[in-house]
């Protein structure tokens, strides 16, 4: 295991600089926007202005906003490259940041959550693994773990910090100074990006997988199987962690709330190495249907804790697994279909994810307006999760590939 890390490391290597900037960048997606709903959600409705139910809207409308954002990364990777990807993002995501803290509106609220979830594919997992995959075959699922384990460094440090600052100075100058940073650092790494050009790999993967294009996707059992599988599961943990702080401040502190962020981010980068390892033994369907199943166990627990302990003790098993359902989508896609066209046909899958990914939170939002309690909603979580498990269960087959 320790030859595979070494193998990436130097920097001298073109493909140990794409790494390092895609660990980079996940690192700022996901502690900026991801992980950063649950702040923001909190910071939002903290004196009362607008309901949980409200904002919850508007990550909504965030996820559904990607699904145009997703399906031009797609066709741009493919045709020109990540670097203006990359520099559309941090244009976006720099300014939708700064906005939220300035609206007085909800609506503006809404523009920029919409902003925001338009340009989050150019910096997320769509960019990262399109970024990747011409450049490693057999060590795809490795090179994906260690640059996703970027997510969960920027999970672990960036909400906290930005939980101190706002405490500290206030939401509006936290957010100018986030805006401010995310867009300096990703225009830096779309730089690089511009400038490094390793060189790419062939894929061994059946003929009949390589020429798909994203139209004839729909014709595929297969593609449905893994959409909406993998949709399901996004669902469970995006609903859990947009909501993640008010679910634990009905239970705990808002100290220990935060910290709970930590745990899971943490508990990630664990689970996101190990599966990079275990995809190189194991079946990625198999693995997945674990994973799946996995999460499922640890929201069951958040939804019957009473104790700061057993909360954490759940957010630790839910997020063991979190990093993993980000990676294990984009590794189905690659086993299912090659990496011809990977761009166009993961972005298929994804509108589907994110179509999903924008039920979630909202569902639960106006659950929690209703009862006035999480824990119908986490049930229901709960449930989509062991259907995901079920679903995925089948090995994927070269039959169901084919017309």
């Amino acid at each position: 295991m320790k030859l595979l890390v070494f193998k990436f490391l130097p920097l001298t290597n073109p493909k140990s600089c794409i790494i390092c900037v895609c660990f980079l960048m996940a690192a700022i997606a996901w502690g900026s926007v991801f992980y950063g709903h649950s702040v923001y959600l909190t910071a939002l409705t903290g004196d009362g202005r607008w309901s949980i139910g409200q904002i919850s809207t508007g990550i909504t409308i965030f996820w559904i906003s990607s699904l145009p954002g997703t399906l031009f990364v797609g066709y741009l990777i493919d045709k020109k490259g990540a670097s203006w990807v990359v520099f559309i993002g941090a244009c976006c995501i720099g300014f939708s940041l700064v906005g939220i803290s300035w609206a007085h509106d909800l609506w503006l609220i809404f523009v920029c959550y919409g902003i925001m979830g338009f340009a989050y594919p150019a910096v997320g997992a769509a960019t990262i693994s399109a970024t990747l995959s011409p450049c490693f075959f057999k060590d795809f699922g490795w090179a994906l773990g260690l640059s996703l384990t970027g997510a969960s460094v920027g999970g672990a440090i960036i909400p906290p910090v930005m939980m101190y600052a706002i405490q500290k100075l206030s939401f509006s100058l936290t957010m100018i100074f986030a805006g401010g940073i995310v867009f300096f650092v990703l225009c830096i790494l779309a730089f690089i990006l511009a400038l490094t050009k390793p060189a790419t790999v062939q894929s061994v993967t059946p003929v009949q997988s390589k020429n798909l294009i994203a139209v004839n996707l729909l014709k595929k059992k297969v593609f449905w199987r893994i959409a909406i599988a993998a949709g399901m599961a996004l669902a469970g943990q995006v609903g859990f962690l947009a909501h993640q702080i008010p679910i634990a401040l009905q239970q705990t502190s808002e100290f220990a709330s935060v910290i709970s962020v930590t745990i899971v981010a943490i508990s990630a980068a664990i689970g996101r190495l190990i599966t990079a390892y275990a995809s190189r033994i194991y079946g990625v369907t198999k693995i997945a249907t674990f994973c799946y199943a996995f999460q499922g166990l640890g929201v069951l627990i958040v939804s019957f804790a009473e104790t700061t302990a057993l909360l954490w003790f759940g957010c630790s098993v839910t997020g063991l697994v979190v990093g993993a359902i980000v990676m294990l989508s984009p590794m189905l896609v690659r086993e299912a279909f090659g990496s011809m066209d990977y761009g166009k046909n993961y972005a298929a899958v994804n509108v589907i994810l994110y179509l999903f990914a924008a039920v979630s939170p909202w569902f639960l939002g106006n659950m929690f307006d209703h009862h006035q309690s999480y824990a119908a909603g986490l049930m229901t979580l709960f449930s989509v999760q062991i259907v995901a498990a079920v679903l995925i269960l089948p090995n994927l087959n070269s039959a169901e590939v084919s017309p």
